[in-house]
């Protein structure tokens, strides 16, 4: 079963919103961690030996950094989902960011990156393929004829066996 470019694109969006998802839940769990740990820690706020700076500058570089993977996967997903111009630079920007999360961010940018640096992305967004020719050449002639898969037959043909040289 093959599933059509708009499927691709359908699937990939639900992938950044679940995974995006995650990553806020995640963010709501440290949240109340931090603020636990802040709170039931013996002392008092006011008392000058009460790491309280300390405990909220280390609190806003995690809601930071876990903002910082959350939200590029939610505006990828919102950008898939309405079919923006600008939605495969953003997959692309949300899947370097959760590639690092293993194993669902990586699955999720694997997704992205098969479908946005292939050609199936392009009918989705109703471009043809020609309209991003990156001005490279053809291939040449003796790459077709000696291309194993490339037979009209779809036949798989074996390439002319070469005898290794010999180094005695």
């Amino acid at each position: 079963m093959n599933m059509t470019s708009e499927e691709h694109n359908k699937y990939l969006g639900i992938a950044f919103l679940v995974y995006g998802g995650l990553q806020l839940l995640m963010l709501v769990f440290m949240g109340l961690f931090l603020g636990l740990f802040f709170f039931s820690m013996p002392g008092r706020p006011n008392d000058p030996e009460f790491p309280a700076a300390f405990f909220a500058v280390i609190f806003t570089f995690a809601i930071a950094f876990q903002l910082l993977f959350s939200l590029p996967s939610l505006i990828a997903s919102y950008a898939l989902f309405k079919k923006k111009s600008w939605a495969r630079v953003s997959a692309i920007v949300a899947s370097v960011l959760a590639v690092m999360n293993v194993p669902i961010g990586t699955a999720v940018a694997v997704y992205a990156f098969w479908y946005f640096f292939g050609e199936y992305w392009k009918p989705a967004y109703g471009l043809q393929p020609q309209q991003f020719n990156l001005g490279l050449p053809p291939r040449p002639e003796f790459y077709q004829e000696q291309n194993p898969f490339s037979t009209t037959q779809n036949e798989y043909v074996n390439p002319p066996y070469k005898d290794p040289p010999d180094w005695r």
